[in-house]
């Protein structure tokens, strides 16, 4: 059975950029910005999208496409394919399935949050706003309204109290699991591609309006807040926590290091230009978030509650911004409800494009190397991911303990091994000459040196710094609620390398069954 190809070069370019477009673009990241020395984040974070997000954007474009073109869509494959499809390769491999895997079991539960707050805003549901310039007062409805929203009561289980979510959300969770099941059972042309070519612009509009509503408001104080957030403060350069978060959020933003754009990648022709390609994905991405992103929820916040107020709602994170402090300052303005529909729908269709492409490597596993039908394994993805989600609604402490080994540290580790795997392993040479094919432009052979020397030892530098600051904090959290996520990570872990395994024989036997 041949395998899906993009059917045009725009659906592709805003499926890649949606695969990288997400929660973090708008939530995460001015959140950091404002947290982290405003405009002095931004000189880390430029270096390490320059050393680290580019440099990676391209080698899984590139390696994608050369690894498509052998029938391999999924990092088991891909990897595999480098070492005669070894069990070894295999099984290393398969961790770049874990990890976009175990980040949409718990992204898509906070997916489910932005549908079920649109809809809420839509029908006249959210809390009613308090006018008080202490922000406090005024998002007090809103904290009670989220928390009952998502932990409505608790249940003793003795050794474990786990956390009952509202009726709504758990609904609201369905819904969401459904329609990324429906989108991805139709395939990369009419699922994956058909709701990127609709909703990356959509998202773009919204985003721009949102953008002109924060920045205009009272008198165009939000202006004020956009360069508040990015006036420097150089003194925190020196900090190693400034360096961490950035590049951090870099790995977070471009969705490097999990496998997931070289998935996409897999489906070019092999003509595709893929510099160019992945310079538009990293183009669109940086635009959503260094403008979009940064125009809306600071600005709104420090055009309504002041300056001092914006570190305290950026140290409360990226849930407080978004699920409490924006209606709270949408509501309050005239067509409130309309508006608080138009934010929380923007981060639906921000979040639903990132986890099609987070459980597209799994679907491509089960596909290209189990041989399996696309629709079961479509089904066995999804019930995976749903299992995933309940637990991330049902156990405490679940979300951020999965977070960190597979949205973090994972992360680094991987991207780490994609740089020795597929530029040094293969060769600097044949990659130089892969990476030129129908470029539009040539990149000099000593630049792809330069970078396949430099970002491993950015890497690892990042890699002991987390270690060193994060490891201990994590590992001496031993809640019930905590061991269960690093029992599902373990067991995602085990699971995947077994189908990696299995599906070698399945592989090289032939065809599809």
């Amino acid at each position: 059975m041949k395998r899906e190809t993009w059917q045009t070069k725009i659906g592709l370019i805003f499926a890649a950029a949606g695969n990288a477009i997400g929660l973090g673009n708008l939530l995460r990241f001015p959140s950091k910005v404002a947290l982290y020395g405003g405009g002095a984040f931004m000189v880390p974070y430029f270096v390490a999208l320059f050393l680290l997000g580019i440099p990676l954007m391209l080698i899984e474009w590139v390696i994608g496409r050369y690894a498509g073109a052998k029938g391999h869509g999924s990092m088991t494959g891909i990897i595999g394919s480098f070492f005669n499809h070894s069990y070894g390769s295999r099984v290393l491999g398969s961790i770049g399935v874990s990890i976009p895997v175990l980040i949409v079991c718990y992204y898509i539960y906070i997916e489910s949050w932005t549908l079920g707050f649109a809809f809420l805003s839509l029908f006249g549901q959210m809390p009613q706003p308090v006018q008080s310039p202490d922000y406090k007062t005024a998002m007090e409805p809103y904290i009670s309204f989220f928390k009952e929203y998502t932990q409505s009561s608790y249940i003793d289980l003795g050794l474990l109290v786990i956390t009952q979510p509202s009726l709504t959300a758990l609904v609201f969770l369905v819904i969401t699991l459904a329609i990324n099941w429906v989108i991805l059972q139709r395939g990369i042309v009419k699922g994956i591609e058909l709701t990127a070519k609709y909703g990356l612009p959509l998202l773009i509009l919204m985003g721009i309006f949102l953008g002109f509503v924060s920045l205009s408001m009272n008198g165009w104080k939000g202006v004020e807040g956009l360069l508040f957030i990015y006036t420097p403060d150089f003194s925190r350069l020196s900090d190693p926590q400034v360096w961490l978060e950035a590049s951090g959020q870099i790995f977070f933003t471009l969705s490097l290091g999990m496998g997931a754009i070289a998935t996409y990648a897999s489906y070019v022709k092999r003509n595709e230009d893929v510099v160019k390609a992945g310079l538009w994905t990293a183009g669109l991405n940086e635009f959503v978030e260094v403008v979009i992103g940064a125009s809306i929820a600071i600005p709104a916040a420090f055009a309504v509650f002041g300056a001092l107020a914006v570190p305290e709602l950026a140290k409360e994170g990226t849930f407080r911004i978004g699920f409490m402090t924006m209606p709270a300052i949408l509501m309050s303005l005239p067509l409130g409800s309309l508006l608080s529909t138009v934010w929380f729908f923007l981060l639906f269709i921000a979040a639903l494009t990132s986890s099609l492409a987070l459980t597209q490597p799994l679907v491509a596993l089960l596909e290209d190397e189990m041989r399996w039908s696309h629709s079961k394994a479509v089904n066995v993805s999804m019930l995976l991911v749903s299992v995933g989600a309940f637990l991330s609604a049902f156990v405490p402490g679940f979300i951020d303990d999965v977070d960190f080994w597979a949205g973090t540290l994972m992360l680094l580790f991987f991207g780490l091994l994609e740089i020795i795997i597929f530029v040094w392993v293969f060769g600097v040479h044949n990659f130089h000459r892969e990476l030129n094919t129908n470029s539009f432009i040539r990149i000099p052979e000593a630049l792809v040196y330069f970078f396949a020397v430099v970002s491993p030892v950015f890497l690892v530098i990042l890699l002991y710094f987390w270690g060193v600051t994060k490891l201990p904090e994590v590992l001496s959290q031993t809640e019930p609620g905590v061991l269960i996520a690093r029992a599902f990570v373990i067991f995602v872990l085990v699971l995947i390398a077994f189908f990696s395994v299995e599906s070698r024989r399945r592989y090289l036997a032939g065809p599809h069954m």
